[in-house]
């Protein structure tokens, strides 16, 4: 669908969603069930019916999975919970904030009584945002003492993303429904700009809803404010997502699929396909993956090769050359001979901190859909694995960690398993680490537990982003 269409589209949504929420609303609509009556709709009415649909006509994505939060919360000093957050898929930074108000709840007025009616909105609303941030109060605020309210909530959010995640909200909204107010510089607005400009304030009422349609969508639509890849492109597309100018880096990756293999009436073993991909840095900060469809490559240990630590060799081979093959492909679209850089250049994809609790770097991007597919940046590698760990260990041995005092559970993992644990390699093998102590140290900071949760750390290739600097010290790898 083009720009033009979304754009008709969302005209042609919008009027049929007004039409529709004005009949529940006329004072003629159907009663909510016999002799209730009807009322002006509460905010929670007005967000269900109305903000909702107006949400999702702008293309963005309301639930599970989607990419605009209800309820959002913030800590800052307090907890506060942001009625709708829009934020950008890829970096998962905040970009729309909309707050919601009551349907019946009046448009500004200046608080003085008997005020002069012809009193500019916006100038009123700029007027009340610099009396808060001077420190004002909701009692001799220029306007009504219910947008002083208004105001500093909205000012504190956007305060409060910057605070404390130094995120620079690029939109935000105060609405009942009835009336639509735009902040379309919220950072310049409540933290930067003084005084602040009624000029970056813009103010949409009911009944100019249908006509101001296209400017609403091109304030507050998904297309507008994320402007966004695809999950990948091929080695042909690149033209059209980046100039070879533009290209300021390129990293080698990993396409990975982590499968259940096998009949569901016996146990299902883990199956890992990797294809080669290639993660191109625009100037601008964008994150370009470069995937061609191919045919996987599982991981395995070769079989008849009795030493693991050479059994991975074929497959590492493979992998190499189908990751030369797309960089020599790429460089050739671009024009560009292009020469992939170290993990250390990487900027990072966006740390759920929740789950990434000390991680200082993602190298990981998740697929927005299937929960078992990702893209791991390698660099100048092209794989996540090393043939073989970088020091002799005994601890890939459950025996040995239990005699210690250190095993993992009551028994080793004598078979690849999906869950508890999620362990692709086994006990005694190589790439297997069956060490509690390690195992405790590594939570929240892994960046592949996902993928085998009890790898060993020496054979990977992000231990040093992992463990950076001293913490490599302590750990048990290669005490016995």
């Amino acid at each position: 669908m083009t720009c033009e269409t979304e754009e008709a589209a969302f005209q042609r949504g919008l009027a049929e969603l007004l039409e529709r929420f004005d009949r529940t609303v006329a004072t003629d609509a159907p009663e909510p069930y016999a002799g209730a009556g009807v009322d002006h709709p509460l905010e929670h009415t007005t967000r269900i019916h109305l903000l909702n649909a107006l949400a999702e006509l702008l293309g963005w994505q309301l639930g599970l999975g989607g990419n605009m939060a209800e309820e959002a919360r913030l800590k800052n000093g307090t907890t506060a919970f942001m009625d709708y957050l829009g934020v950008a898929t890829e970096t998962n930074a905040p970009v729309l904030l909309i707050e919601a108000k009551a349907w019946d709840k009046p448009f500004i007025t200046p608080q003085a009584k008997g005020a002069n009616t012809s009193y500019n909105p916006a100038d009123l609303i700029a007027q009340a945002v610099e009396h808060w941030r001077g420190g004002g109060t909701r009692t001799n605020s220029p306007a009504a003492a219910d947008w002083h309210d208004y105001v500093e909530q909205v000012g504190k959010y956007v305060k409060g993303l910057w605070d404390v995640h130094q995120h620079p909200l690029p939109r935000a909204v105060i609405t009942s429904g009835q009336w639509l107010v735009v902040f379309t510089k919220p950072m310049a607005t409540f933290i930067n700009a003084w005084p602040a400009s009624a000029e970056d304030i813009k103010i949409f009422r009911k009944p100019d809803f249908r006509t101001g349609a296209l400017e609403l969508y091109s304030l507050l639509s998904k297309a507008s404010l994320c402007v966004e890849t695809p999950y990948y492109i091929r080695a042909t597309q690149v033209r059209n997502y980046t100039t070879p100018e533009a290209v300021v880096d390129c990293f080698h990756a990993l396409h990975v699929s982590y499968e259940a293999s096998g009949s569901p009436v016996f146990i299902r073993r883990p199956r890992i396909l990797v294809y080669p991909a290639l993660v191109l840095q625009r100037n601008d900060g964008a994150l370009l993956t470069v995937l061609e469809r191919s045919d996987p490559l599982e991981l395995s240990y070769q079989r008849g090769i009795d030493d693991l630590e050479l059994a991975l060799e074929p497959h590492f081979g493979e992998v190499a050359a189908a990751a030369e093959a797309l960089l020599t492909r790429t460089g050739e679209q671009l024009g560009l001979e292009l020469q992939p850089s170290a993990l250390d250049d990487f900027p990072g994809y966006p740390i759920n901190t929740n789950v990434d609790r000390v991680k200082s770097k993602s190298l990981i991007k998740r697929h927005a859909i299937e929960p078992d597919v990702w893209v791991l940046i390698t660099g100048q590698a092209t794989h996540f694995l090393k043939p073989a760990p970088d020091v002799a260990c005994g601890y890939h041995r459950w025996s040995a960690c239990h005699a210690a005092g250190e095993a993992i559970g009551t028994t080793a993992v004598s078979m690849p398993q999906i869950a508890r644990p999620r362990s692709f390699f086994t006990d005694d093998q190589p790439h297997h680490c069956a060490h509690q102590g390690l195992k405790d140290r590594r939570e929240g900071r892994c960046q592949i537990p996902l993928i085998d949760e009890r790898l060993c750390c020496k054979s990977c290739l992000f231990a040093p982003v992992c463990w950076p600097g001293a913490q490599q010290t302590p750990l048990p790898c290669g005490t016995t």
